[in-house]
């Protein structure tokens, strides 16, 4: 059996229902994959990973792998990568190094509120973990001015399915910028339905397992729109951003989304 890789690619997309999906290599060839051989269960359309491919006699196994860390990135080059991407627009390197001191020690997946920071000088370095300390520090949670100017924001916790829906459908509206585009509305606790402006209803996942993103998605490539949605949970909270697919995340940035 030969084996290539690993190999970089983009997921194009995954069907989560079905738990197959299609990567994208460098090279441009496009490939099945299969989520059983993927490091991780949620994968969504621009996520960036390494791939081994393996020829067997029933065919191409793909073997999705996380990839390779980011090498250490300064403060200032970090800033610069959010700034190309529309993010943190009103912060420089030196106002996000003034803020890290007095912002918690918090790795993105933990779901706990972190711990204070030792004493000793403001890190010259960004890593993935203060990036996203960063982002919601200066975001905050809904739809702030600054989540609205930058077409991103974190999902507000709530206390209730419908409310999550609610900021949710909302949160979708001004990302995309077309007031008309969808409704979202909520069936039962984890099932709900988007209706598009044609009036087709489409079935997703809301909350755990969200499929939200995944079927905007579809809607907005179908209508030739140039935007994507992109989508990542920060802190146990969905992280949101709408990008013309041409703007690519690069470093730090592209770290967080994977």
């Amino acid at each position: 059996m030969e084996t290539n890789g690993p190999v970089p690619c983009t997921v194009k997309e995954f069907q989560p229902q079905r738990g197959f999906g299609t990567l994208v290599l460098e090279d441009g060839r496009e490939l099945p994959f299969d989520i059983s051989v993927s490091w991780k269960r949620e994968l969504s359309a621009g996520t960036r990973c390494l791939a081994t491919l393996a020829a067997r006699p029933t065919g191409l196994r793909v073997v999705l792998l996380q990839p390779e860390p980011p090498p250490g990135i300064t403060l200032e080059e970090g800033i610069a990568q959010f700034h190309a991407w529309g993010l943190l627009t009103e912060w420089d390197a030196r106002t996000c190094r003034e803020r890290l001191p007095s912002l918690p020690l918090r790795g993105a997946t933990e779901l706990t509120g972190g711990r204070p920071r030792p004493p000793g000088p403001p890190p010259t370095e960004l890593s993935p973990d203060d990036a996203a300390v960063l982002l919601l520090d200066y975001y905050g949670e809904g739809l702030s001015a600054r989540a609205r100017a930058d077409r991103t924001f974190f999902i507000p916790s709530v206390d209730t399915h419908s409310r999550y829906a609610k900021a949710l459908g909302e949160g979708l509206l001004v990302l995309i910028g077309e007031p008309g585009f969808l409704t979202l509305k909520l069936k039962s606790a984890h099932t709900g339905v988007i209706v598009d402006r044609s009036g087709q209803k489409h079935d997703v996942r809301v909350g755990h397992g969200d499929t939200v993103v995944l079927v905007v998605n579809r809607l907005l490539e179908a209508e030739g729109a140039p935007g994507r949605l992109h989508q990542k949970k920060l802190f146990g909270t969905p992280w949101l951003t709408f990008r013309e697919q041409s703007r690519r995340p690069t470093g730090v940035v592209a770290a967080l989304l994977t």
